[in-house]
């Protein structure tokens, strides 16, 4: 059994299965997951779920390693509900956070604050350093995607 943490990723790895230096990288991120047993983190109807659905659609155009790719993560996590953690609803955060992060991430913020582990893995250098700012008060861990993937799965927590 593995240790089940739940993560919160950004949309990044909607951009890297089109992107043929990425895709090894995001493929084997994912397969550690799976590997380990650990969660990804979505909550249905926000943009997060939406790009997981919108990057099945967009397969269709992408080389034939990359679509394989795509099938594989559909199978082993959006078709899987022991992969992923799907919260149905969220805290509304403290006012006097919100403008510390950006606009368009706070549901990203919210959905990682239903988690125990409360981890988030982003491309996002604005995120990143606002949660780094806010982390004695939210108590999220924040990852650039690039030093998670080579660190995982031996990042102590």
């Amino acid at each position: 059994m593995g240790r089940g943490w739940h993560l919160t990723i950004d949309e990044w790895f909607y951009h890297w299965f089109d992107d043929e230096a990425k895709l090894p990288l995001v493929s084997a991120l994912f397969d550690k997951i799976y590997q380990i047993c650990d969660k990804i983190t979505i909550q249905k109807g926000t943009r997060l779920a939406r790009k997981f659905y919108e990057l099945v659609d967009a397969s269709s155009m992408y080389p034939p390693k990359s679509r394989e790719e795509v099938k594989k993560i559909t199978n082993l996590f959006i078709k899987n509900i022991e992969k992923v953690k799907w919260v149905d609803a969220v805290d509304d955060l403290q006012e006097e956070l919100i403008p510390r992060l950006p606009r368009k991430d706070l549901y990203l913020v919210q959905i990682c604050l239903q988690t125990h582990d409360k981890i988030i893995v982003t491309t996002d250098t604005t995120l990143y350093h606002n949660l780094l700012d806010t982390k004695p008060e939210l108590g999220i861990t924040v990852f650039m995607a690039e030093e998670f993937i080579h660190q995982y799965p031996e990042i102590p927590r």
